[in-house]
């Protein structure tokens, strides 16, 4: 369990920092040069829009992490919380913020599909 919250730490941190740097990609003075140009325009834009959807991809994550921390530290992780199983240590192993067993996520996933047919 030991390494398990220390793997989670380092990600949440990592996940800090990834986000933070994703604020920061250009100053003023880049901007306004690269208005001048359609295509450099064009490309700030697009560049934009990716910067704004890895970072949202990012924070997701980073909830996911912080959530699993915090059940750490209830006594809580590794517990199913739609069945009180405890979660696989292999599931863990792979997904250190799994919420849900394997069958518990499946049947989800399943009641999700029906209803987007």
């Amino acid at each position: 369990m030991r390494s398990i919250k220390h793997d989670l730490e380092e990600q949440r941190s990592a996940l800090n920092r990834s986000i933070k740097s994703l604020g920061t990609t250009r100053d003023a003075e880049q901007r306004r040069e690269i208005v001048k140009d359609p295509y450099g325009a064009a490309s700030m834009t697009h560049d934009d829009e990716v910067a704004a959807v890895m970072a949202d991809r990012r924070s997701r994550q980073l909830r996911q992490v912080t959530a699993a921390l915090e059940d750490i530290n209830s006594g809580r992780y590794g517990i199913c919380r739609e069945c009180e199983e405890p979660i696989a240590k292999a599931r863990l192993k792979v997904m250190p913020f799994a919420t849900r067993c394997v069958a518990c996520q499946q049947k989800l996933e399943a009641e999700g599909l029906q209803r987007a047919a």
